[in-house]
């Protein structure tokens, strides 16, 4: 019966992460298999059930840059402001690992772009830590603020003057400038 959900190869993969203690959600996940993501949705998977490590399928997906398999768990009902043990969300692990797209896709769903998470960083101050530029820059763009200090009184701003990068740090002024217009 487990057939007629699964596309052709699929319950070879169930049965083989059987043995891993995995949850065939989570294996398309790592996968980054937005297909196989469905297909576990569609046969009964919840979407914010905890995997093995603790996390919902989404925060999985964005602390790994998933985008894909991010994308169909948004549209799916994933819980889009899930945190993690930590104190992160959704958005900080997208803004870290550089999802763009799935950073906008959240902010238009409602999640605020300077939500303070561990350590009182916000997903700005993550995508900058990462060397994440563009979607720093998005960030700053969707309204998220150089002013806002972090658990040690610093701005994302603070963070990229003290790598040395004023390009960056003029594209980041710049964003600010044009956000709106």
């Amino acid at each position: 019966m487990i057939q007629t959900f699964l596309r052709p190869g699929a319950l070879l993969l169930v049965f083989v992460l059987a043995g891993c203690g995995k949850q065939p959600i989570e294996a398309a996940i790592e996968k980054n298999d937005r297909a196989a993501v469905s297909e576990a949705v569609k046969s009964g998977a919840d979407v914010n059930e905890t995997v093995s490590n603790g996390d919902t399928p989404l925060l999985l997906a964005a602390k790994t840059g998933q985008s894909g398999s991010a994308q169909a768990l948004i549209e799916a009902g994933a819980d889009i402001k899930a945190r993690d043990s930590a104190g992160n969300g959704v958005l900080h692990y997208a803004a870290q690992t550089g999802m763009t797209g799935i950073c906008g896709l959240l902010i238009d769903r409602g999640v605020a772009v300077d939500d303070p998470g561990a350590g009182g960083a916000t997903p700005l101050h993550l995508a900058v830590l990462a060397a994440k530029q563009e979607t720093a820059k998005y960030l700053v763009r969707r309204g998220a603020s150089l002013d806002q200090k972090d658990g040690a009184s610093q701005t994302a701003l603070d963070l990229v003057v003290k790598s040395g990068d004023t390009r960056f740090k003029n594209d980041l002024e710049f964003a600010a400038k044009m956000r709106g217009k």
